[in-house]
């Protein structure tokens, strides 16, 4: 069983967290979410001892239909997920989890898994700051429900 704590290490190296930047308009762009975002997922990584690749960005990309999943950068980074390119036990950092998804909650939900089955753990940077894993979540799936609603 693989432990899901920050800071272990593959054998091809460091862990990777990659950190997902997800906003809707423009307006969010000029303004200081891209920063703030980045520099959360910046101080996790350090705090954490993760190698950390910001490349993960939908600007401009809406959640409210799956957009984000189906043609952007999010679905790209579950391919590589797929693909192996990814390895498990990766980190996929967000702000907090309606970056991910803002549709309804059993599609949301079904998102949410198909990462966490995956093999990735789910960190949140914004005021809640949970760490989502399934070990962790076969522990104590509390954090889950508090986390959707």
């Amino acid at each position: 069983m693989q432990d899901d704590f920050p800071g272990n290490h593959h054998p091809s190296g460091p862990v990777r967290a990659y950190s997902y930047v997800r906003m809707s308009t423009r307006k969010q762009l000029r303004g200081d979410s891209l920063r703030r975002q980045l520099e959360r997922s910046k101080a996790f990584a350090d705090e954490h001892s993760l190698l950390l690749d910001d490349s993960l960005q939908d600007l401009g990309v809406s959640a409210w239909k799956g957009k984000n999943f189906k043609t952007g950068a999010l679905g790209r980074f579950l391919a590589m997920v797929e693909s192996g390119e990814i390895p498990k036990g990766s980190y996929l950092l967000i702000e907090s989890l309606d970056r991910l998804s803002r549709e309804a909650v059993p599609d949301a939900l079904t998102l949410f898994m198909a990462i966490i089955n995956a093999g990735i753990v789910i960190a949140t940077l914004g005021e809640d700051r949970q760490i989502y894993s399934r070990d962790r979540l076969n522990g104590d799936w509390t954090k889950l429900i508090i986390g959707l609603a």
